[in-house]
């Protein structure tokens, strides 16, 4: 008999904090596989131990616990040349890798598709990886599959592979040399890349949906890992400032190859709101140019902290210096891009959307240690528009400029301290977590105070 399994889904715009949340449960439970059925090397999850951080792109969350099955499944686009520099990354790291899988469903990113991203992607704020373009290849049936370079028996498949580069390669450099002014593309040097690049993974490729099912067969507990967030979901998202993948269940549906209906199905919430790129934000706080424009930092590092002058102005009411304040102290920046994030309040209105998209039956709360110090605490709770009160989110974007967050003030609280238990937080700290819990519908059942993974609460 199967055991309970798991879907972790983002509940808002991306970058909630999933991968911490997937450790967590993989290194507590009784979880046998993580596979990852979403996205490709766009999504970012930074898992936080003891000799330092972990960021995963391709590679799911549980790579780090060697006793537990990973699985890139059908529904990620695998760039080959990126997947070989995080495997290689993570061997310099003593995690070997070997209980990895590759579906030889899933689409190949190829550098035709990362040049038009490069070329045509910033109006939508595009992380520039060739997620989109692949994508779109895929639905367009023009797409390179990892069984085109692998074959059945693990080998590399040269003379198929190098024909299908050739006849792709040569529609693509016909379309950038007319259409978009590009230098063409070289295929044979494409060829002797993901040929190397094939020898590191060959023999992890796998038909993923007969694993999976065969590992549902033998009782196995699974733990289905989604990317970005379901306010970016390319059919209920803010449309067409969305990932190219459905997010949440339906994507792990496909993705897997497999009709599973996880007993837990988990929504990963931040206690404020983010967004990285370009779209509607309503409960942005600051102006996305002014911050595109001064809060920029080099690769790898952070904002200092704002000084008291510059606190005394949040507090005052200077929307952009409180969304400063929580990109600061949150390290809000991009995993796989540096960029720096907008940071807004909590949007309960966007968390609901997710919660009827998935499902989902419990959440985890990350990041409540970022609002320390903040004595009034504002969470969205409808939007105002055409004098009317609106409590679901709306499907026409281009009007959300118009729409008003409504605002419900909660008391803050000074510091949430080492707790252990959830009954050990200041008593305001609680109480917004349960008016949360009341906003949405939806109990939450872990709470984060802080990036290392011993820094949860368990209700």
């Amino acid at each position: 008999m199967s055991r309970p399994s798991v879907l972790i889904a983002g509940a808002q715009f991306g970058d909630e904090g999933k991968g911490k949340i997937v450790d967590l449960l993989v290194q507590k439970g009784d979880l046998d596989v993580v596979v990852r059925f979403n996205g490709g090397a766009n999504a970012g999850h930074t898992i936080v131990l003891d000799d330092g951080k972990y960021p995963l792109h391709l590679i799911p969350s549980g790579i780090l616990h060697e006793e537990t099955i990973n699985i890139i499944a059908a529904g990620v686009v695998v760039d080959p040349l990126f997947l070989v520099k995080e495997i290689e990354n993570l061997k310099t790291r003593n995690i070997s890798c070997k209980n990895l899988y590759i579906s030889d469903r899933a689409h190949m990113v190829m550098p035709w598709h990362r040049a038009l991203d490069a070329h045509q992607g910033g109006r939508l704020g595009t992380t520039a990886k060739g997620i989109g373009p692949c994508y779109e290849d895929r639905a367009g049936r023009r797409g390179l599959r990892i069984g085109d370079l692998i074959d059945e028996g693990g080998n590399i498949d040269r003379e198929h592979f190098s024909r299908r580069v050739r006849e792709v390669c040569s529609e693509k450099n016909t379309l950038f040399e007319k259409v978009h002014g590009l230098a063409p593309l070289d295929p044979e040097a494409i060829i002797q890349d993901f040929f190397a690049a094939a020898e590191v993974f060959r023999l992890k490729v796998r038909d993923t949906g007969a694993l999976i099912a065969q590992l549902l067969r033998d009782g196995k507990s699974f733990l289905y890992e989604g990317a970005q967030g379901s306010l970016l979901d390319v059919d209920w998202g803010t449309y067409p400032y969305v990932t190219s993948s459905s997010v949440g269940l339906a994507g792990c549906y496909v993705g897997t190859g497999n009709c599973v209906l996880p007993d837990h199905r988990m929504g990963v919430v931040k206690a404020y709101g983010t967004r990285v790129g370009e779209g509607p934000f309503p409960a942005e706080l600051g102006d996305y140019e002014r911050v595109k424009e001064q809060d920029k930092v080099a690769p790898g590092t952070s904002l200092p902290p704002l000084s008291d002058e510059q606190k005394q102005d949040a507090l005052a009411g200077d929307e952009y210096w409180m969304g400063r304040w929580l990109r600061s102290v949150g390290a809000e920046y991009g995993t796989t891009t540096g960029r720096p994030r907008r940071c807004g309040w909590l949007d309960v209105v966007a968390v609901r959307q997710a919660v009827r998209m998935s499902g989902l039956n419990r959440l985890a709360l990350t990041k409540l240690d970022v609002l320390d110090g903040i004595p009034k605490l504002r969470v969205c709770v409808a939007y105002e528009y055409q004098g009317q009160r609106i409590t679901d989110f709306p499907a026409r974007v281009h009007h959300l400029d118009d729409y008003q967050p409504i605002y419900e003030d909660l008391e803050g609280w000074e510091r949430l301290g080492n707790a252990t238990q959830f009954e050990q937080l200041p008593a305001t700290a609680q109480a917004y977590v349960l008016k949360l819990e009341e906003w949405i519908g939806v109990p939450i059942t872990i709470v984060s105070i802080g990036s290392h993974r011993t820094h949860s609460l368990w209700r």
